[in-house]
Parts: C-alpha cells; structure tokens; sequence
C-alpha cells in the first residue's frame, strides 16, 4: 500500500523583510505525503515539474525526505511553478502574503492548466493505493472517476468553483472521497454557495465518509454519520509560521486512519485530533511548510540573473551527532571528574558486608556492570549487575543499596525497578540536574549523584551515548585508583586511552574494508576483564540497526556454540582481550583465525583494562559509523518501536 499524491510540483520561495531566507519543495497534496514518511508511510508522488533549477530543488526536497520520485516526469517544455512567501516583520507583529509573482523581477513562473499525465497515472496506480488530492481540475477529476482507490481530498481554495454550476460542484465532490478537509475559508463558501446553515447539511451534500474542518487556533469539526465533534486545543506552538499547519494536520489524520486498519471510529476522533494538533504544533514553530521535516534549502545566485529564474543548489553540510559527542567525550569526561559527584560517591560508604545491585539500561548498563566489578573487586561484596526486568523479578530482602544509572535521571525502566526499595536505599547516577531529577522522581537531592556542571550544561543528542556509559564508570574508576592507593592520575590515563584507541580504530578502517571485515552478523567475544566493553559494543550496534551481535563468553563457546559459527557463511567477530594471553585463548584464536576477526587487545590486565576496553568499545562505534557513512547517534526508529521505547508502566 502507499500513499501517493497527485499534482503539479511546486518550489516555494521564503523572503523576510524582502531578504530571501531559502526554497523548498511545495503544494498540499506532496506536503501530506512528506509529512507521512514521518511515520514510515510508503509514499509516492505522481506529479510533472520543469527541467530547472527550481524543479530539482521541488523533487529533491521529496528524495531527502525518502518520497518515491520515480513517478515524477520532467517536461522540458515548462518552467516548474513557484511561489513566493513573504514575511514582514516589524517589531512583534508578523505579517505575510503569498504570490505567484517574484517579489524581486515580478516574474511569474507559473501555468494554470495541470500538466500531468492522466492516462499513465491511472495505469501505474495499484489497487490498494490511497490517493492525495488537493484541487478538483479536470485533469484530477478524470482519475478521481477512473478508479475505484480510497481518495482523501484536502480543499484550500475555491476558485475553480466560481464558474461551475452547484449541481457540478456536488457531482465532482459527491461520494468520491473517503476523508474531506476543509479549512473555514472553503467550507463558508460553499455553506453559502449551497444555502445551507451548518456544517452537517454540508456533510450530506457531499457525502464523504469522513468531513473534518480545519479552523486554525480555534479548533476542528469532524463530521461523521451526520453527527458533528468538535474541539479545541489545549496548546498550539509559538507561531513562527503558519503556512503549511493544514497539510500537517490532514496528514496526521490519514496516518492515524491507516493505522486504524483504514476504520473511521468516532470514538478515537479525540485522539486523532490531539495527535494532529501536536503536529501542527511543531510545524508554526519552523520556517516553511516542511521546515519541521527539513530546513530550507539555501540557493547560490548565478551572475547577475534573479534567484527565481536561474540558481545553483548550496548543499548543506551533515552534521553527525555522533562526530560531535565523540569529539567531546575526554572534555565531557573530565568535566564530570571536576563536579562535586565522586564527593557524593564517596558518601554511599560502600563496605564488605552490605549487598548491592546496580542497574541500567543500554550504554548505562556498561557503566553499571563497570561499577558492580569495582565494589566486588575491592570488597568482595555480593555484587549483581542487573537490566531493571531482572531487578524486579528477583527477591530483593537481602540487598542493602540499589545504584541506578540513567543518563537523563528519569529513565522509566530504571526508577520502576527502586520500587521495591527504601528510598534511602536507592541512588541515581546521573547527567540530570540533581533539583529537577529530584523533582521529577521524587528521590531525595543526597541520593541524586550528578555529574553535571555549571560549564557542562548541555547533554548528548542522540540515541546512543558515549558519555552515559562512559562517566560513571570513570567515577569509579578513580573511586578504584584512590582506595588501591595506585600511583595513577585518571586524566593522563584516560587521555592515553582515547588517544590510542583513535588512532588505532583509524588506521585499521582506513586500511580494512569495513564490508569485507563485518558481515551481517558479528561474533562478539567476551570474559577476563572485558564484559563491560562488550556489553556496551552489542548494545550500540544493535540500537543503531547496522549489525546483529552474537555474544560468546569465551570458554562457553567451546561447549556447542561453534557449530553455529561454523554454519555462518561469512564469520565476522570482534574479540576483546586483556594484555595477558591464557592457554585456552590461544587455542581460540587459533580456531577463529579462519575468519574475519578485529582483535581488541588492551595494555592491561584486570580492572584497567575493563575501563581502556569500555573507551576502546566507543572508538569501535565511532569508527563503523564513519566508514560506512552512518549517523549511529540517530538510529530510525518505526512509529511501532518507540511505542514500546517510551513504554512508561510498571515491568511486572
């Protein structure tokens, strides 16, 4: 199934105070389906466009948001129609007017009769796809009577109305439609046109299965088996600008219809509603009527010509955010190093006899597993490095302390599995603001470790964090260094082992084919000081949904689990070590030497190597990411998935 939209393609151009502030693609019916791959709709536009500057930018706007253009024609005898958004702004009020004309040459780029091919398109539809609609012109209204699809109709203007009679009117509209939006500007019209005096009047006159009215900060009607809805928003966003908050707003109806097997039930208009107008809400806030899906693109001038008619394309520079967390990671270390968390640290008084869990979830595992081997290490306490799941179904009785390491504070998985522990007894380890975690979880400041700063304010962005799994351990790890007495400063340490594990996880990608190196599926070998690395390794290459893992305990691989190594066509591992090689090792790298293997060898023995291999584990990420070209910070998660990652109950 898809959703396609069907239409001539439009380039808007957006100008404040008179300065042109950048283009982008345009027109209602593709505004919708760019908003549906927000969601992982398969779309499609089925549309023509001229072989210029301003038709590469309105099908490129589409292809970066991951819209099929391969339907689009490109007629060399057209130019590709533009229009022009003008804001002024002066003092706190903003007006804006759009026109079809240049506000600059006063050239007009644009043809009135559509364009497309109505006999193609009408071939190349399936059966099962929805179709977009924003004008009812002859060349739609032919398509529109030629199939038997699902249609949705979003009607902004009225203009081709004027010189038709309201029996043609409500011939074009009658029982075509299976969802009709509406702004208020429309449905006076034809309220008026028709002689009627409501909106459910309108309704029957039309016939749609679904009439929903769009009324901007004032609300929506939905109208539905002759009976109306209707609702107010409890909040709308800063209004930055407007254009393009019916497209979102439509869009998000057609997803939470789709969603709902294609079944229109009145009793989730509500919820339809809201969802649309969290959207729209979002989209005044940015600048164009696709500025939340994507920025305007901004346009080079050529020579003396005006920017409307002829332009180069600037490309725009990715930003990774994986670049920048991993560029700040040793700063963003010794930040935390210098906040006031390791005096906190200090003050859970750690000792022989009490019992400790220590939890947390993706890279805050890692941290938690590091801290966990550190208390044993040095106490030979009863230590137990669990996910929240685990926690919640154990028997707890003889546990003194619960450690929580969240990034944010408020992880919801981590703060559900202290419920069955005194207050006094839980501890959150975390980058979060020690008052507003306080205020947020309830827990008291004392028991609220931040490692936060008054020059270290920002946090990462992103899906997977390096500082998360990274800091807490490091607290630690000094915690280790000062009760061992051993003659070690932490910073030089640390700042040794990023330095080499850079320049060693450079040199190896630039000299590996990373495709040839890893495959599919990665063997990751773990044990002997290493558990804390390869916890977090498999954790990040899964969320970032490059590689599937494989994880060996190295001497339990001998006891079967090689028969699936074995059957593995292409036998790609990661093998990390501490500096002392056992007799058994040998032996296993010996097996694995007949495969595609990255050696993860540490200078060190024992909890020094935990930690080097815990800062080797994120060059490992960093570099994977570079060389094949991938943000792993920003996975894409489906609609579906993050359900299940905001997932905010109990665990039990």
């Amino acid at each position: 199934m898809r959703v396609i939209s069907i239409g001539d393609l439009v380039t808007d151009y957006y100008y404040q105070n008179g300065k042109l502030l950048g283009v982008n693609g345009g027109i209602t019916s593709h505004n919708i389906v760019a908003n549906l791959t927000k969601w992982k709709i398969e779309t499609s536009v089925f549309g023509v466009c001229g072989n210029d500057a301003a038709g590469l930018i309105a099908i490129k706007s589409l292809d970066d948001l991951k819209v099929d253009t391969s339907n689009i024609i490109k007629n060399e005898d057209i130019k590709t129609r533009c229009f022009h958004v003008s804001y002024i702004k002066n003092g706190d009020k903003t007006s804006f007017s759009s026109k079809k004309r240049c506000p600059i040459c006063n050239n007009k780029k644009w043809y009135d009769k559509s364009k497309i091919n109505t006999d193609k398109i009408i071939k190349d539809i399936k059966n099962d796809d929805i179709l977009v609609f924003d004008n009812l012109n002859d060349k739609n209204q032919k398509i529109i009577d030629s199939v038997n699809n699902k249609r949705m109709l979003d009607l902004g203007q009225y203009f081709e109305f004027e010189d038709l009679s309201d029996k043609k009117i409500i011939d074009k509209l009658n029982n075509k439609f299976e969802i009709v939006n509406l702004n208020e500007r429309v449905e006076k019209y034809l309220k008026k046109r028709f002689n009627i005096k409501n909106e459910v009047e309108l309704y029957k006159k039309i016939s749609p299965k679904l009439l929903t009215i769009t009324k901007g900060k004032s609300g929506a009607k939905f109208i539905y088996s002759g009976i109306k809805y209707e609702f107010t928003p409890k909040h709308i966003g800063e209004e930055v600008d407007p254009t393009g908050a019916g497209d979102a707003f439509f869009s998000c109806i057609i997803k939470e219809y789709i969603k709902n097997n294609m079944i229109i039930d009145e009793t989730k208009f509500e919820k339809w509603y809201n969802a649309s107008v969290k959207l729209t809400s979002k989209v005044v806030e940015k600048m164009g009527a696709r500025g939340h899906l994507h920025s305007l693109y901004k346009i080079k001038i050529k020579s003396d010509c005006c920017h409307c008619d002829t332009f180069d394309f600037v490309e725009r520079k990715k930003i990774k955010r994986c670049n920048i967390n991993i560029n700040n990671l040793e700063k963003r270390i010794n930040n935390a190093l210098d906040s006031n968390a390791y005096s906190q640290l200090k003050k859970v008084g750690f000792n022989k006899n009490d019992n400790y869990i220590f939890t947390g979830t993706g890279g805050s595992l890692a941290g938690a597993k590091f801290a966990s081997n550190i208390i044993n290490y040095i106490y030979g306490s009863n230590t137990y490095a669990l996910t929240p799941r685990e926690v919640v179904y154990r028997n707890n009785k003889n546990i003194n302390k619960i450690l929580l390491f969240s990034y944010s504070g408020t992880t919801n998985d981590v703060l559900e599995s202290a419920k069955g522990f005194d207050k006094d007894s839980s501890i959150i380890i975390t980058k979060g603001n020690q008052k507003k975690v306080s205020e947020k979880t309830g827990f008291k400041q004392k028991n609220i470790i931040s490692y936060t700063t008054a020059n270290n304010k920002g946090k990462e962005r992103g899906f997977l964090s390096f500082e998360g799994a990274v800091v807490p351990a490091t607290l630690f790890l000094k915690y280790y260094i000062e009760m061992k007495e051993l003659n070690i400063n932490i910073k030089e340490f640390i700042h040794s082992s990023i330095e080499y594990w850079n320049e060693y996880f450079e040199e190896y990608f630039s000299n590996n084919d990373i495709k040839k190196v890893f495959s599919n599926t990665i063997n990751i070998f773990t044990g002997d000081y290493t558990n804390c690395a390869c916890i977090d390794t498999e954790s990040k290459l899964i969320e970032s949904g490059i590689y599937n893992c494989l994880v060996h305990e190295k001497k339990n691989f001998s006891h079967g689990r090689f028969i699936n190594y074995e059957n593995l066509k292409n036998k790609s591992s990661i093998y990390f070590k501490q500096k002392t090689t056992s007799k058994y090792e040998k032996k296993l790298l010996n097996y694995l030497d007949k495969g595609e293997n990255l050696i993860v060898e540490s200078k060190y023995n024992d909890i020094l190597c935990e930690y080097d291999l815990l800062i080797a584990s994120q060059y490992i990420i960093y570099y994977i990411g570079k060389y094949l070209d991938v943000d792993v910070s920003k996975p894409k998660y489906s609609e579906d998935s993050m359900k299940i990652y905001f997932y905010k109950g109990e665990l039990d």
